[in-house]
């Protein structure tokens, strides 16, 4: 996304910055940790919907 000003950007990068390597890495690790979250949810609840393909196609399944 480009919507973010420039300065904000700056700011977001020194409040990054300012904080310890232990913190960034405690954070990556969260934040990669709800993204797996995410990402698993979100593959259980495709494979519980119908198959878009075969309804296109005339096929139940």
């Amino acid at each position: 996304m480009n919507d973010t000003p420039q300065h904000i950007k700056e700011l977001q990068l020194k409040i990054w910055l300012s904080k310890s390597p232990a913190e960034r890495l405690k954070q990556f690790m969260e934040d990669n940790a709800s993204l797996f979250q995410f990402w698993k949810a979100a593959k259980k609840a495709d494979e519980k919907a119908p198959d878009s393909r075969s309804v296109i196609n005339g096929n139940d399944g």
